[in-house]
């Protein structure tokens, strides 16, 4: 079967879930109330994906019984660190960020979106759910948390301010990233890792403090960064994938009915959340680049053909430095189950000694 029929069958069987039995679940489902809490509010992730998900579908496919209160983080005057510790702490009920801002405290969350682990969105996917039962077991067991998704946003990609033409002009410039994992690969291409948030990125730019920043490719243009740069590399160092998650309590709290219906609802979501990954990938390329735009505005920015060389060295640094370093922080039980998932699908070994 070809993958495009593939995908096409994903979405459909998808859709059809998501539309499952609206009238015959309906009655069974008690009255149910509770917040979400979800990402950037300015950003396409949480206005395409996640507020009418919680706001309008959840609501309609109980038939009224379950009503969610939904708001952005950004709205809250979060950063989105903050989340795993609200959610364990009872503050919150369910909520989402990024798995590369808990990597710190988790190393574990670092592991589906390592850069340069995968070229495409359906690669991954497939690494995505080849690991989200492992992670969903250290989110319980260890941080009292109910794993319920895991959602891409769309390609990271480099902004800069200056022309570049492939990963080996990485090479003494200072580049924002997100993760241990990216600063990692940027160092390993002899480049300066910085973090900071994301809203803090346009006038750093601006003013030279830093001179590339990795971020989605719609992200980027939706928050302005192409006013801030010229040059835009569309190889995709990772994918900002994201978790919902939910706190121990408040999800037992839940009625068993309550609870089906969430995980049964959120698994057929998942699938078309990761096409609108593929969409906005393309769609905020496009915009940056002074092409058809859908979702952001259309800039001007300098288009550098992807070398497929970097490809290659992607996956060499990914299996010298990246991986390797990433193992080391994880430790050795946890490497070894990375190699039974991931890694086998990657036919990549991490080691664990």
């Amino acid at each position: 079967m070809s993958g495009t029929v593939t995908k096409i069958l994903r979405l459909a069987t998808a859709c059809a879930a998501i539309g499952f039995a609206q009238g015959a679940i309906a009655q069974e489902l008690p009255k149910t109330s509770f917040n979400y809490v979800g990402t950037w509010g300015n950003l396409s992730l949480y206005n395409k994906v996640e507020k009418p998900f919680f706001e309008q579908t959840i609501p309609e496919q109980s038939g009224g019984a379950i009503t969610v209160t939904v708001q952005p983080f950004t709205e809250m005057g979060l950063k989105g660190t903050e989340i795993l510790r609200l959610l364990r702490s009872g503050v919150l009920d369910m909520s989402a960020t990024l798995l590369s801002y808990i990597g710190g405290d988790i190393p574990e969350a670092e592991a589906v979106d390592l850069a340069g682990i995968t070229r495409d969105i359906d690669e991954a996917h497939r690494m995505t759910d080849a690991y989200k039962p492992v992670l969903a077991e250290v989110f319980e067991k260890q941080y009292g948390v109910k794993l319920l998704a895991i959602i891409p946003y769309h390609a990271q990609i480099a902004y800069c301010r200056q022309p570049i033409t492939g990963l080996d002009d990485f090479k003494g410039l200072k580049i924002r990233s997100s993760g241990r994992s990216q600063g990692d690969l940027i160092e390993a291409l002899g480049g300066t890792p910085v973090g900071m948030a994301f809203g803090e990125v346009v006038p750093a730019l601006e003013k030279g403090v830093i001179d590339c920043g990795i971020t989605g490719a719609l992200s980027g243009n939706l928050a302005k960064w192409d006013q801030a740069t010229t040059h835009l590399y569309p190889l995709p160092i990772s994918w900002a994938t994201t978790f919902v998650a939910a706190g121990n309590d408040f999800w037992a709290k839940l009625d068993p009915a309550v609870q089906t219906f969430l995980e049964e609802q959120m698994s057929a979501w998942e699938d078309l959340a990761w096409e609108s990954g593929r969409s906005e990938t393309a769609d905020g390329t496009s915009c940056n680049t002074g092409g058809a735009c859908v979702d952001g505005h259309v800039s001007d920015m300098t288009l550098i053909p992807v070398n497929d060389a970097d490809y290659a060295k992607l996956r060499d640094l990914l299996a010298s430095v990246v991986v390797p370093r990433w193992a080391e922080r994880c430790g050795s039980e946890c490497a070894a189950r990375w190699n039974e998932t991931i890694g086998k699908e990657l036919n990549l070994t991490a080691p664990t000694e």
